[in-house]
């Protein structure tokens, strides 16, 4: 398999080392100008936006923490991210969740003419997403919207379907919704086939964007309190996430400034 250099000189950037995973203090701007280079330079480039649960996986997952780490952005999800790398002694700029860069990403393309692929979601809620999105953004180019099977990733004659059908199109950004960490795991393994320049994750994004899912009230997202209102909307599913999750990654991060090591993030060595 061909890695993709993780990071690129897109934009100038500083990188931390929280409970093992590299975490890029950036702002949305950054992104956005970031994936400007990216499409230019025509090869894929993978975008992660690891939250706490993600870095929680990562720390007990090896193969997943490869995933994360070797990506061309690793992007910062999350207040509670943010609020926790302060016991490292790091402030990160912005919460740049990986839903909520759906829709600048999507004027972006839409101003540059960019195609855009979506997989993501349960049947039928991708195209209602993709209709709405190019209501909102004339001119933006979706030239797919579609919604895989629950099995998708361990179905191959799915997968190829897929595929050949991306190569078909020949988009320029994919989106994937099909859950996490699934959904970053499934374009790495499949890099070397996706025909698109950028690749990133956005969790249940396009089930906001469809109206199948309530979305958080704004104040809550800028506090950090998204998380109890998604735990009231779907208690039973969440309440481990939530009430488990949390008080553990806040333990790994004290761990982490106890031990002495450093939040600098240090590029694994090629030797």
């Amino acid at each position: 398999m061909t890695e993709p250099p993780a990071f690129s000189a897109a934009v100038s950037v500083q990188s931390y080392n929280i409970a093992g995973v590299r975490i890029d203090d950036l702002t949305r701007d950054d992104v956005l100008r970031a994936v400007e280079t990216f499409i230019a330079d025509g090869t894929l480039h993978r975008l992660v936006t690891p939250n706490v649960a993600l870095i929680l996986h990562a720390h007990s997952d090896e193969m997943y923490r490869q995933v994360l780490n070797s990506a061309a952005l690793s992007i910062p999800d999350g207040m509670w991210l943010k609020y926790g790398a302060r016991l490292l002694g790091i402030r990160l700029r912005e919460n740049v969740a990986g839903r909520l860069l759906v829709r600048p990403l999507c004027e972006l393309c839409a101003q540059k003419s960019w195609k855009v692929y979506i997989l993501a979601s349960a049947p039928g809620i991708a195209p209602i997403a993709a209709e709405r999105l190019m209501r909102d953004y004339p001119g933006l180019q979706i030239v797919a919207a579609r919604s895989p099977s629950f099995q998708f990733t361990s179905r191959p004659e799915e997968i190829q379907d897929v595929l050949a059908e991306m190569n078909r199109l020949a988009p320029d950004l994919l989106f994937v919704g099909i859950g996490s960490p699934k959904g970053e795991r499934w374009i790495y393994d499949y890099q070397d086939e996706l025909p698109v320049k950028v690749a990133i994750g956005v969790g249940y994004a396009f089930d906001v964007i469809a109206g199948k899912v309530a979305e958080a009230p704004v104040w809550m997202t800028r506090t950090g309190f998204e998380w109890l209102f998604r735990l009231m909307q779907e208690p039973k599913r969440l309440w481990r996430r939530y009430l488990l999750h949390g008080p553990r990654f806040f333990y790994l991060l004290l761990k982490q400034r106890f031990k002495g090591i450093s939040p600098d993030w240090l590029p694994p060595s090629k030797g």
